[in-house]
């Protein structure tokens, strides 16, 4: 496993290679997020991080005159930090979650060069059904997205 960093019991760290360990994304899926940091004293949540580029795929015709990086890039880069949060708690390799259902609530535009932070944190579990809430904010600490519910699934 590629780890960017790892002090014992402490925290980890994973960067983008490191999640491509982890994760069954790949690709475009994968560039939607650049890393996640799991502190091993609150074990049911993470953060995940995104610097938002300008040249970035999702930017492409997303008001060229103002623009904005789009719900659907958010929603992906919550959901993938939701999956390495379950995949990294279970050590589940060569397990696929994905998302089932979800609902957000967009706050504030999100341009080239925001950085996001996610949290996420697992709420419950029934079955190989996930629950979790969360956050997007960006570097004012200012909730771009708020997540009442994603429901993921093994």
């Amino acid at each position: 496993m590629t780890i960017a960093c790892e002090t014992g019991v402490l925290f980890a760290c994973f960067n983008r290679e490191g999640l491509a360990d982890i994760l069954p994304h790949r690709g475009a899926a994968l560039r939607t997020i650049d890393g996640v940091f799991f502190d091993h004293n609150a074990p049911g949540s993470i953060l995940g991080f995104k610097q938002v580029m300008p040249d970035e795929a999702e930017m492409d015709g997303h008001f060229p005159s103002q623009p904005t990086y789009p719900g659907y890039a958010q929603d992906e880069f919550a959901c993938l930090t939701a999956a390495a949060l379950i995949l990294y708690s279970i050590k589940g390799q060569g397990a696929n979650p994905h998302v089932v259902q979800k609902t957000a609530r967009y706050k504030k535009q999100v341009s080239p060069g925001d950085r996001l932070t996610a949290t996420i944190r697992l709420d419950g579990r029934k079955s190989r059904f996930y629950l979790f809430s969360g956050e997007i904010r960006n570097q004012h600490d200012e909730i771009v997205a708020h997540y009442e519910k994603i429901v993921g699934a093994l």
